[in-house]
């Protein structure tokens, strides 16, 4: 009997032994884990504020006749986009464009530059045509409004031609000149043109935007007055 109750209060050490190993174990596994997710934490927290350092691009393409200009095209300070009509992140960031435009107004200008992300967007290209015709038109600033404020109405249709066509003829603009343009090799070409000089930058996001030949990651209409007065304040 004795020898019975020997053996099992062993056992019963032996079982608490083995847990109180699996417990130092997890214990220190637990231990690594968040170390290490407080390492990435501080890393992604360091990333972020060096990207929203302003970059100077010396390979930046100066503004030229055959492109796409808002504003004074006589003001000093060139605020330069590079964007995609199907991108989500350029159409909640179209209102605090056409902000600064209006209170810059003779001292800001926008050069708008095609980067249609067509990986992910199935009407990016056909889009882009559409503003590019407004543009030969007369109509872009209000073409490029109205596919920012409508992009859930026709991001994801099968062809969205005729649903531009009809933002066309909202705008005044002729049917079928605009038809023609907007499927024209001219447009498709200006477009590709546009994705050609964004990839050559290396850039691989939309909007990306410039001002002067610094780029800067989106901060709001604070962040745009910010830059904008230093390039002001220089002059």
């Amino acid at each position: 009997m004795q020898k019975k109750e020997s053996w099992e209060q062993n056992l019963k050490q032996q079982a608490r032994k083995e847990i109180y190993k699996k417990m130092t174990v997890w214990g220190g596994i637990l231990l690594l884990c968040i170390v290490g997710l407080a390492g990435l934490v501080m890393f992604a927290g360091k990333s972020t504020s060096t990207n929203q350092t302003p970059v100077e691009l010396s390979t930046l393409p100066a503004p030229k006749s055959t492109d796409i200009i808002v504003g004074d095209k006589n003001a000093k300070v060139v605020i330069t986009e590079y964007a995609d009509f199907q991108c989500p992140a350029c159409a909640a960031n179209n209102p605090i464009t056409n902000r600064v435009l209006e209170e810059y107004k003779g001292k800001v200008k926008l050069v708008y530059r095609f980067f249609p992300l067509r990986g992910i967007h199935k009407n990016a290209l056909i889009s882009a045509q559409a503003a590019y015709a407004s543009w030969r038109l007369g109509k872009f600033e209000e073409m490029k409004d109205m596919l920012y404020e409508n992009q859930s109405s026709w991001e994801n249709l099968g062809d969205p031609s005729e649903t531009f066509v009809n933002y066309a003829k909202d705008l005044g603009l002729n049917e079928n000149e605009f038809k023609a343009l907007m499927t024209s090799d001219e447009a498709k070409k200006a477009v590709e043109s546009g994705e050609k000089e964004s990839l050559g930058l290396g850039l691989n996001s939309t909007p990306s935007f410039f001002i002067g030949n610094k780029r800067f990651q989106l901060q709001g209409f604070d962040g745009f007055k910010k830059v904008i007065d230093e390039e002001l304040s220089r002059q």
